[in-house]
């Protein structure tokens, strides 16, 4: 079973990567660094 899951969790991770990189750079997503809501 684990050489069905460590495979799918590496390309997922690949994946959010990727995607998460291209939504910041056209600007869709961008992280904020402010998490002080006091």
């Amino acid at each position: 079973m684990t050489a069905v899951v460590v495979p799918f969790l590496y390309v997922g991770t690949l994946i959010s990567k990727y995607f998460a990189a291209l939504l910041e750079e056209h600007d869709i997503f961008v992280p904020e660094d402010d998490d002080d809501d006091d």
